[in-house]
C-alpha cells in the first residue's frame, strides 16, 4: 500500500474539518481533488473512509479512525519537514489567486495572471474556490485575492470592480463573419445568453440585450451551453452569446464571433483590509489597467 504527503494531509483535512469545501481550503486546493484523493484512499484500503449526510457533513467509520490512530508518528515528521522548508523560503511572498472554474477559464483571467507573473515582489498561484466560498477563503487565508462576478460583500473587506468579462457570440454557420456581430444581426437569429453569474445577474444582462436591439433571447446554463456545443443536435438555438473560455481546441466545429456591444458580465476583485500584504490595492489597479488597456473599439455601452 503506498500513500504520499498528500494523501496523509487530505485525509487529516478531512477528519479535522469534516467537509470536502471546508478541506480543500484547508490544503488550499479544488474540492473535486480533495474528492479524488478520498477515494483514491478508499480504493487502496478496501474499506469506507467516510459517510456523507444529505448537508455534505462527513462521519468517519471506524476504518478512518484506525487509520488517523496509525498515521498520527508520520504525518507530525511530514508536519516538521514542511516548516524547515518555509523557513527557508520565509523572505519569499506567493499571492494567492482565488476563482471558480468559470472566471479562471476566461481570457480576462490569463491576461490578469500573466502579467502579474512578472511582478518580482511575489510568486503568483491559483487556488480553485467555488463561487459561494469566496468569502471563507478569503477569512481562512486560503487565497489573497478573490476573483466574481458577484462581488464578495462584508465590512471586513475591499472590494474593487474590474472591467466587464466581453461577450462572443459562439455559432455554428457565421464562420465568413470575419467582424464583430451587430446586435441588431443578432436578432435575426435564434439565440441563446450563457448564464456565467448567479440567475439574477444573468437575467438582468439578458434584458438589457433585448432593449439594445437584439431581439429575444432566452437563457441557458454554461451545462447546456457546451453541451450545445459538443454535440451541435439540430434545434432552433443558432447562436449563444456567451463569455469565450481561453481555449475551446476541443470543439473546431463552433466559431466565436465578438459581439459589438460593451455588455458583458460584471467583474470585481476582493480581498481582506487588514490583509498584512500593502500593496494590494496597487495591484488591484494594475489588474484595472491591464484589462481597460484592451483594444475594444468604441462599443456602445448598455443602459
Amino acid at each position: 500500500m503506498h500513500f504520499d504527503p498528500l494523501h496523509l494531509k487530505a485525509f487529516t483535512a478531512l477528519m479535522a474539518e469534516g467537509s470536502v469545501s471546508r478541506a480543500s481550503l484547508e490544503l488550499r486546493t479544488s474540492p473535486s481533488n480533495v474528492r479524488r484523493i478520498w477515494q483514491s484512499l478508499e480504493e487502496q484500503l478496501g474499506d469506507h473512509l467516510f459517510v456523507s449526510s444529505p448537508t455534505s457533513e462527513l462521519r468517519p467509520t471506524s476504518a478512518a479512525r484506525l487509520l488517523d490512530r496509525e498515521m498520527s508518528p508520520m504525518l507530525e515528521e511530514i508536519r516538521r519537514f514542511e516548516a524547515s522548508v518555509k523557513r527557508i523560503h520565509q523572505h519569499g511572498r506567493a499571492l494567492r489567486l482565488g476563482a471558480d472554474r468559470n472566471v479562471f477559464n476566461t481570457r480576462h483571467f490569463g491576461r490578469i495572471f500573466n502579467s502579474l507573473r512578472r511582478d518580482e515582489r511575489f510568486r503568483i498561484s491559483f487556488v480553485e474556490v467555488e463561487a459561494d466560498e469566496g468569502r471563507s477563503a478569503l477569512e481562512a487565508g486560503a487565497c489573497d485575492m478573490f476573483f466574481a462576478v458577484d462581488g464578495t460583500p462584508g465590512r471586513r473587506f475591499e472590494s474593487q470592480d474590474l472591467p466587464p468579462l466581453r461577450f462572443d457570440v459562439a455559432c455554428t454557420h457565421l464562420q465568413s463573419f470575419d467582424r464583430p456581430l451587430s446586435l441588431g444581426e443578432l436578432a435575426d437569429l435564434n439565440w441563446s445568453l450563457a448564464a456565467f453569474a448567479k440567475t439574477a445577474v444573468a437575467l438582468d444582462t439578458l434584458r438589457k440585450i433585448e432593449a439594445s436591439g437584439a431581439g429575444s433571447g432566452r437563457l441557458c446554463s454554461q451545462h447546456q451551453f457546451l453541451r450545445w456545443a459538443e454535440e451541435l443536435t439540430e434545434g432552433e438555438t443558432e447562436a449563444i452569446v456567451c463569455v469565450q473560455p481561453a481555449s475551446f481546441s476541443r470543439m473546431p466545429q463552433v466559431s466565436f464571433v465578438p459581439l459589438d456591444s460593451a455588455a458583458g458580465y460584471p467583474l470585481s476583485v476582493t480581498y481582506l483590509k487588514q490583509h498584512p500584504y500593502e500593496f494590494l490595492p496597487t495591484i488591484a489597479q494594475q489588474m484595472d489597467r491591464v484589462l481597460s488597456a484592451l483594444p475594444d473599439g468604441s462599443r456602445p455601452s448598455l443602459s
